[in-house]
């Protein structure tokens, strides 16, 4: 067991008990990321209210419904993003499919690019790499070869001639870095001209 915040323990805890069936964990879940998962759904969705509040809905019944995927003791906050980031890149896909409708005159609606490709989620991307960036090199091997690239632990532990157990515990240790760093406050960017 590695070190987690009281905050990140206290939640690791919650969702253990809420994974064996104690419907009253699901609060002090619901109280401390249905916030966060909120403002990245409105990073990631170009500050769109309704689909940022959609996505903490399907985040959370996801989290509901997959339950007893969670492992004991496993950081929470980290898993509860990754749902949530995975939900959102989902709704931005099927946005970009959308058929366009004619307008009432009979014309073609101007294409907008997809919002997949805006300024604030190709900022959001570059600060999540940047978090990366920053993970000791064997951290950072097992995050890009694990969740990145799809690899089990055991294909890791091969690649990178270490056990398995000592994958999941880089693995650990890199997503509560990455937790901490990604938690902070976004990075505000200036105005472009253009915007401006």
């Amino acid at each position: 067991m590695h070190p987690q915040t009281d905050a990140e323990a206290q939640l690791a805890t919650a969702m253990t008990r809420y994974a064996d069936g104690d419907a009253g964990a699901f609060q002090p879940i619901w109280r401390a990321l249905a916030g966060l998962v909120r403002a990245r759904g409105m990073q990631w969705l170009g500050g769109r209210e309704a689909a940022a509040d959609d996505l903490v809905q399907q985040t959370f019944l996801k989290v509901h419904r997959n339950r007893h995927r969670y492992q004991p003791g496993a950081p929470v906050t980290p898993w509860v993003m990754t749902i949530a980031r995975n939900l959102a890149t989902d709704m931005l896909r099927k946005q970009g499919r959308r058929k366009e409708a004619l307008t009432p005159e009979g014309l073609l609606p101007e294409v907008a690019r997809p919002e997949a490709d805006t300024f604030e989620t190709r900022a959001t991307a570059e600060w999540v790499r940047d978090a990366l960036a920053q993970l000791p090199e064997g951290q950072r091997q097992v995050v890009e070869l694990h969740k990145l690239q799809g690899q089990s632990f055991d294909e890791v532990a091969q690649r990178l001639g270490i056990q398995a157990g000592a994958a999941r515990v880089r693995a650990h240790r890199a997503y509560a870095r990455l937790r901490s760093l990604l938690t902070a406050p976004a990075p505000q960017s200036e105005p472009t001209a253009a915007a401006a």
